[in-house]
């Protein structure tokens, strides 16, 4: 198993629900920058979407983090979020979710009506149709083995 990560920073208006850009199969879908409905939907995009792909999911939760730690002053409410996990706690959930084979996503409102949306999607990944965006085979055994039902 390996690890894409996308990025998608940009108005929360845009993202609809039931919309066609966000939905698998549909011609506006390979083309759109929001979030799709279903965080596996995102290995089905363009490979040029793919902010990056690591082999261990400790590389992956470092982007994550990385990328909150960019985004940490912009987001909207801040004074509310001082119960909010720590960043550490983030981490750590995200690195065991990955480890057992589950995608995780990150997202909050930015100010200024910003939206960011930050994912990162196992590949192979058992809700998929089990194609990586890069072409990349994955022949590990433990790739499989590692998943959680």
């Amino acid at each position: 198993m390996h690890f894409h990560g996308y990025l998608y920073r940009g108005p929360g208006e845009a993202i609809k629900p039931f919309d066609d850009a966000r939905r698998a199969g549909t011609a506006e879908f390979q083309t759109a920058t929001v979030p799709p409905e279903a965080t596996c939907a995102w290995l089905a995009r363009p490979a040029r979407m793919i902010q990056g792909t690591w082999d261990d999911p400790a590389d992956a939760v470092a982007w994550l983090s990385q990328q909150y730690t960019d985004i940490a002053d912009s987001r909207m409410h801040l004074e509310q979020q001082r119960a909010a996990p720590t960043l550490e706690a983030m981490a750590a959930n995200a690195l065991d979710a990955l480890t057992r084979g589950n995608d995780v996503v990150w997202a909050w409102w930015l100010r200024g009506g910003n939206f960011i949306d930050l994912t990162v999607a196992c590949c192979p990944n058992r809700d998929g149709d089990g194609r990586c965006s890069i072409g990349r085979a994955d022949s590990r055994p433990e790739a499989v083995s590692r998943r959680t039902p």
